[in-house]
């Protein structure tokens, strides 16, 4: 775990001033990790600046937000669509990876064979296209930017699924199947349409970041010149420190399939950051946001944040708020130190050990791993008096507001290019 770089200690209050502006790259959706940060910008007075991906119409033709849609953002927002990926995008033939995806069937989706030129082709014209729009969208961007502004970007962009009918099946046999409905990570990540998705991947969750930071170069040398700050943060995740027995540990919720497209992630802030611009992939906890619903069990390893809390400071009017307020979501009889404990005897258990190893990550799934995530996170969920009113809701927003104020404070100044928040710093902060 030599490049294993958790954060220990709170950063500095940051010098961010109302004069100054954070801009979201991507879209801000709710339940999502970027709205802790954009708090901590409003709090501040700073002007905040959103974006859009845009929506497809009928004819799965991009287009900007209309009017009814814009109507349901803050504003201002550039009207630029700045969705990524390959999967839609039509090669010279006018065929698209997704129509290559057509009448493939469940039964049979292992043994697609898809045309790598092709996909090749809409992958180059898709940057070309992601790379234009971003252009247009900076014009747009430095008629906003107030004189004399330091600049915050927050990286949003995520995801990349192919929107073809036949993946979100496999992807819920790959992330929620067991015993008779298990199925492989390792072997549709091996398909051709698992490597369809790795592709897609990197393009929506790197490649975008890369994207962002060249085409901004000019934008920075000018804030250079004026003695002012460009930074440029991001979400990652790779594993997240829980507390076990008493101490922080390490683990991850396997399969993570985008964990490939994270440590790529990681790779461009390491290589931007090299060139002395400042730039930092987050590491965040686990949470249960509206894109995680797909990966059930994801939200096991949230409830040690009830111990962490605990152990940060039991006795803080803070901590006792969040605590008797999870309490108060659990069925009669049963309190938080049960909870505790039956998420101890599942971290420390022989099956997720083998699941919980930092060199490895990503690791694939197994059935073993999969039935004892599944119906531990079963268990969990009917510990509580509503099983659509959870613990990991309230855990998921003091996470989210924690990073936020975290990462605000730490991009007026970056330390390094890759760090994770854990439990241990979560708790820290939600209790400063």
């Amino acid at each position: 775990m030599r490049d294993f770089k958790p954060m220990r200690e709170l950063p500095d209050t940051a010098e961010w001033s109302s004069q100054d502006v954070l801009v979201v790259f991507g879209e801000l959706f709710q339940r999502g990790y970027a709205n802790g940060i954009v708090d901590q910008a409003k709090a501040k007075g700073m002007k905040v600046i959103y974006s859009t991906v845009g929506r497809r119409d009928e004819n799965q033709q991009l287009r900007a937000l209309n009017e009814q849609e814009l109507l349901e953002k803050e504003s201002p927002l550039i009207n630029v669509p700045l969705e990524a990926g390959f999967d839609l995008e039509p090669d010279s033939s006018g065929k698209t990876p997704v129509d290559q995806l057509k009448g493939i069937k469940m039964s049979a989706w292992n043994l697609a064979q898809l045309d790598w030129t092709a996909l090749k082709e809409s992958r180059q014209l898709a940057t070309e296209s992601f790379r234009l729009r971003v252009k247009a969208y900076l014009v747009e961007l430095e008629k906003m930017l107030p004189d004399n502004s330091n600049i915050l970007f927050v990286h949003t962009m995520a995801g990349g699924f192919p929107r073809a009918k036949v993946v979100m099946p496999i992807a819920n046999k790959v992330f929620k199947g067991y015993d008779d409905r298990f199925c492989s990570s390792e072997s549709f990540w091996q398909s051709e349409i698992g490597r369809l998705c790795d592709l897609n991947f990197k393009d929506v969750t790197g490649e975008t970041l890369n994207h962002l930071i060249d085409l901004t170069k000019e934008l920075r040398e000018k804030k250079k010149k004026q003695n002012l700050k460009v930074s440029y943060v991001a979400y990652g995740y790779h594993g997240t420190e829980v507390l076990v027995l008493n101490k922080y540990k390490w683990q991850s919720y396997s399969p993570y399939l985008q964990g490939w497209a994270k440590k790529h992630l990681e790779n461009i802030a390491k290589e931007n950051y090299n060139k002395n611009i400042q730039c930092c992939v987050f590491n965040c906890p686990e949470i249960l946001t509206n894109s995680s619903s797909i990966f059930l069990g994801v939200e096991v390893s949230l409830y040690p944040l009830l111990g962490a809390l605990q152990k940060e400071g039991l006795s803080l009017p803070e901590a006792q708020n969040i605590l008797s307020e999870c309490q108060s979501l659990l069925k009669p009889g049963i309190d938080i130190d049960e909870v505790l404990k039956f998420c101890t005897k599942y971290l420390t258990s022989s099956t997720i050990k083998a699941w919980t190893q930092y060199d490895l990550w990503p690791q694939h799934n197994g059935n073993e791993q999969m039935k004892l995530m599944r119906e531990s996170s079963a268990e969990l969920i009917n510990m509580h008096k509503d099983t659509k009113d959870l613990i990991t809701y309230k855990l998921s927003e003091v996470v989210f507001r924690a990073c936020g104020k975290i990462m605000f404070n730490e991009a007026w100044k970056i330390q390094q290019p890759v760090v994770w928040l854990g439990h241990d710093i979560i708790a820290k902060q939600t209790l400063n």
